[in-house]
């Protein structure tokens, strides 16, 4: 029998076996102290980069492919990462799961599709799943109906503002999008998809930092016109984009009241631990008359670049020297209650679903969600038997 290291790293099967050995461990080791090593997802990040390039050679994907799927993974896992959802250790090992997974794992998608965001998906599916369990078990009946409510009421009064910056976003992306189409351009799906979202994603940064408040609703106004008339095109079409972002951004949004519903609790500042995590920033300030005062401010708002940010929102959770500096703080009366507790965030077991989705999506050979849409019971069988054959 011929020897060839091709067939070998680009079979499913020991691309399965590494995201299950190297991706339960590492999630054991982030459930159990709360950190996940280095080692392990550069392990992962460089089997990944190989196999890109092996994908490459085999011609299974263009190198231009590969590429958005590198960079594009990357990405993804820093937005992540900066925006505080998934600590260090979680995006480098979906960065690294994003390189591993083989085009015949996206297999059942009808075009060459962004897989970096597939495989995202998948991952939050899991999560959605976690959750709903966890929302049954832990949330009372009534509490959840608050929830629920007060999520929606916030919705009819933010939607709007939500709905112009969606269309303005569209608008500019998909120009972006179907611009080279006009100029008889033909790009690859995901080519396209990674072009739309870095052009609408740098739009909205640019207007965001650079724009002041009562001019961003009148540029968001007049490029979601333009999205109107060049993009959605006809009624139908805008009822549906309008019901859509609705429903999205409402899901997003009661999401996150579950989520700290359940995840983050007020904690005394004698009752702190080291290693727990901060949910919220405490930034000192410098007064007029030269004392300083110390308040907190949401892990979003917080800006550590400007700020002096005394306990800042971070995966590794607090030390004891930042517990010690707490209970300064609290016995020299620099709080007064109900602000001399901290808000502390439970681990979430993030590792052990970016693991979970990626077998999901091996299975599933795309979108985990068409096993139970398909409801193909023989073929997932035949997935699990040709990878164990």
């Amino acid at each position: 029998m011929n020897f060839n290291i091709f067939e070998l790293l680009t079979h499913e099967k020991m691309i399965f076996f590494a995201i299950l050995s190297c991706g339960l461990y590492t999630g054991y080791t982030d459930f159990r102290h709360g950190k996940i090593a280095n080692i392990y997802t550069l392990m992962m990040i460089v089997f990944g980069v190989v196999s890109q390039a092996l994908f490459v050679t085999a011609g299974e994907i263009t190198w231009i492919h590969s590429c958005i799927t590198l960079f594009g993974g990357l990405a993804i896992a820093f937005a992540l990462f900066y925006t505080g959802i998934w600590a260090a250790g979680d995006a480098k090992l979906f960065w690294g799961i994003s390189l591993v997974m083989p085009p015949s794992a996206f297999s059942h998608m009808h075009e060459t599709q962004f897989y970096p965001l597939i495989l995202l998906t998948n991952i939050f599916l899991v999560f959605f799943v976690y959750i709903s369990l966890k929302s049954i078990i832990k949330i009372p009946i009534r509490r959840q109906g608050i929830l629920i409510s007060n999520s929606f009421v916030t919705q009819l009064k933010q939607f709007p503002k939500r709905l112009l910056h969606a269309l303005s976003c569209v608008g500019v992306g998909g120009a972006a999008f179907y611009i080279p189409s006009r100029l008889g351009v033909n790009l690859d799906l995901a080519i396209g998809i990674a072009v739309f979202m870095t052009v609408a994603f740098t739009f909205d940064k640019l207007v965001e930092k650079y724009i002041a408040g009562t001019y961003k609703i009148a540029i968001h106004t007049s490029v979601g016109i333009l999205t109107i008339f060049f993009v959605i095109q006809s009624l139908t079409n805008l009822g549906a984009f309008v019901a859509f972002i609705f429903l999205v951004s409402f899901f997003m949004l009661l999401s996150g009241s579950y989520v700290r519903s359940l995840f983050i609790k007020q904690t005394p500042i004698k009752n702190l631990k080291p290693k727990m995590i901060p949910a919220e920033r405490l930034v000192r300030v410098k007064c007029q008359h030269g004392t300083d005062e110390y308040i907190k401010v949401p892990a979003n708002l917080a800006n550590p670049a400007q700020d002096d940010v005394i306990i800042d929102v971070s995966s590794e959770g607090l030390t004891p020297e930042q517990i010690a500096l707490l209970h300064r703080l609290a016995a020299n009366a620099c709080w007064q209650e109900p602000h001399s507790q901290l808000l502390i965030q439970e681990k979430i077991p993030f590792a052990f679903m970016i693991v979970i989705g990626a077998l999901g999506n091996l299975l599933a050979k795309g979108m985990a969600y068409s096993m139970v849409q398909r409801v193909e019971l023989s073929q997932i069988l035949e997935n699990v038997k040709s990878i164990f054959a």
